[in-house]
């Protein structure tokens, strides 16, 4: 339900997670979700099926998924536009999550005086240029970073999920350090819980009974660290021959990553287990014994990473964006000392050898609980939203803390 006070948030993102999947994508539906819990929420995606929602969420499709990139910039700015012309509500804030879809409803919003929130959830013309090369790449990644830049100008506060991310918004935007608030992500914490029998859950997911696994899920793209990974696994698996890798995902990397496990004789060691349906990820995240995040750039905070430790699952990870916030307030020790292949085999064969080291799965949910749910998220994104609004609280940057102006 809403609440008498609740806001009419407008917010734009890329697509849902059952449409498209990405950590983009669940944290849009996370956190639309929970705001639509006390305000009327109305997300604009670009997709062809309506997911089903909360009934104070309300999704619009305003974009053609088939369409170019730039046809469908335009078409949210229509669809944006035609819905605060309608005359039928007010929008009280845009909530925007990504730039090329985020751009045309911030125009029209600064129109009509409505207040602009942006959440920054990485470089996106940066992602672009690591994933491609050539003279048209070059072109597009140009464009990429122009409409960034045009959107960026247009918000009054930006949202960033760590420290990482508001250091990149500040130097390659340069975006005043007190236009940007930092608010962790989350995990779904009723969704992501540990099993009580997680020999059942490995029997009904097929997995070896009495093998060390460890997992982890990316897409299959150059900077989530995979073919270092891989590297690392070679020594792992020398010292550690009772254990098994698994991989979660799907990507362009595919076949570079089944020739590299063949080329390395770990063909019985590895699992690419390609995309894991959403309904499928907390079962993999009970079963396994430790998760690894191999992130070798641009990890905006790692969502996945709480989601484990949510389920009560070790992470160890790179010290790279939000992991390393994550895990240096938590065990440090599960941080590789970089994010080379070498780091990581030592990191991960020293805690294999050592697994008392490794914190209990009441700890790991435990740090998740304190720190990183939903309801935690909306309570600080909605102070925000009500800053810029001119009511309501401000933010400390320094501490963290809002303060009435009631």
């Amino acid at each position: 339900m809403s609440y008498p006070d609740g806001l009419n948030i407008m917010s734009t993102g890329l697509s849902w997670p059952s449409v498209q999947p990405g950590g983009l994508n669940t944290y849009f539906k996370s956190v639309c979700e929970q705001l639509s819990s006390r305000n009327r929420v109305q997300a604009l995606i670009c997709t062809k099926e309506m997911p089903a929602t909360p009934e104070e969420l309300i999704i619009h499709n305003a974009g053609d998924p088939k369409e170019s990139i730039w046809k469908r910039k335009d078409a949210f700015q229509r669809k944006a536009a035609d819905m605060f012309n309608s005359g039928k509500e007010r929008i009280d804030i845009l909530y925007s999550h990504f730039a090329p879809y985020g751009v045309g409803p911030a125009i029209e919003a600064k129109k009509r005086g409505i207040p602009v929130v942006m959440t920054f959830h990485g470089p996106w013309n940066e992602e672009m240029k690591i994933e491609g090369q050539g003279i048209k790449h070059q072109v597009k990644t140009a464009i990429a970073k122009s409409i960034e830049r045009k959107a960026y100008r247009l918000a009054d506060k930006f949202i960033v999920l760590s420290e990482t991310f508001r250091d990149i918004l500040h130097s390659l935007h340069g975006i005043p350090l007190d236009k940007i608030v930092i608010i962790p992500g989350a995990a779904n914490i009723d969704r992501f819980i540990p099993s009580s029998n997680r020999l059942a859950v490995r029997r009904m997911l097929n997995l070896p009974e009495g093998a060390t696994t460890v997992l982890t899920v990316r897409r299959l793209v150059n900077r989530m660290g995979l073919l270092q990974l891989l590297e690392a696994w070679r020594s792992v698996s020398e010292r550690f021959p009772n254990a098994i890798l698994l991989i979660g995902g799907k990507g362009p990397l595919r076949a570079e990553l089944e020739e590299r496990i063949a080329d390395y004789g770990l063909t019985s060691k590895v699992r690419l287990l390609g995309y894991i349906p959403d309904h499928e990820l907390a079962s993999y995240y009970q079963a396994a014994d430790l998760f690894v995040v191999p992130s070798q750039a641009l990890e905006g905070f790692g969502l996945i990473t709480a989601e484990a430790l949510a389920s009560g699952l070790p992470v160890m990870a790179t010290p790279i964006g939000g992991n390393r916030e994550i895990l240096q307030n938590f065990r440090p020790e599960l941080l590789f000392k970089s994010s080379s292949a070498a780091d990581m085999a030592e990191g991960i064969s020293h805690m294999l050898g050592n697994r008392r080291l490794l914190p209990s799965r009441e700890e790991c949910r435990e740090h998740v609980l304190e720190r990183y749910t939903w309801e935690h998220v909306a309570d600080q994104v909605e102070a925000v939203f009500r800053e810029v609004m001119g009511k309501g609280e401000t933010l400390n940057v320094e501490s963290g803390i809002y303060r009435s102006h009631g």
